[in-house]
């Protein structure tokens, strides 16, 4: 087969369901890690929560943390974070981090918590290789800053590994 018996155009409502008989063949589990009913995919969950930190006795906010895009199949939710700039540098981001991820593998059913940040937010990466996350992926150029490509990549920790002693008593 060469390029020039290949053609293409835009999918039908009857392509829709000749795309429906194809996928009486393959199980729906397969094909997807989204949550299913009833053998359907469900809709992503848009839940996003928000949570504020506070360290002793600062009436201001030192952090936030949000976590999303969680999938119950597979027991994971993608979160980000911020520090504070007045507090960065002093070690407060790895406190309220470890916190967090403490307090929801404690609360939660999540296997997995997973973050993405771009290859030149270095603190960023400090910080995650310092709580033992894995790097699982590069997205190459997928991050525009100033009219640059820059890479991101995924950092995540599964509940087996994460051991709070391992990372402040070495």
């Amino acid at each position: 087969m060469n390029d020039k018996m290949m053609r293409i155009e835009l999918a039908s409502a009857r392509h829709e369901s000749i795309f429906n008989e194809w996928s009486k063949f393959d199980r729906i589990e397969t094909k997807t890690c989204r949550p299913i009913m009833d053998g359907k995919k469900l809709p992503s969950n848009n839940k996003l929560v928000v949570l504020i930190f506070f360290f002793d006795k600062l009436e201001e906010p030192i952090g936030r943390f949000r976590y999303f895009d969680i999938n119950l199949r597979n027991r994971s939710a993608e979160f980000g974070y911020t520090v504070n700039p007045k507090y960065r540098g002093q070690g407060l981001g790895t406190s309220m981090l470890a916190f967090i991820i403490n307090f929801l593998f404690k609360t939660t059913d999540f296997n997995k918590l997973y973050c993405q940040t771009a290859v030149f937010n270095l603190a960023s990466i400090k910080l995650l290789e310092k709580l033992k996350f894995n790097k699982d992926a590069i997205l190459r150029e997928h991050h525009e800053l100033d009219g640059k490509l820059w890479d991101d990549y995924i950092y995540s920790i599964l509940r087996s590994e994460w051991e709070i002693s391992k990372i402040f008593n070495h």
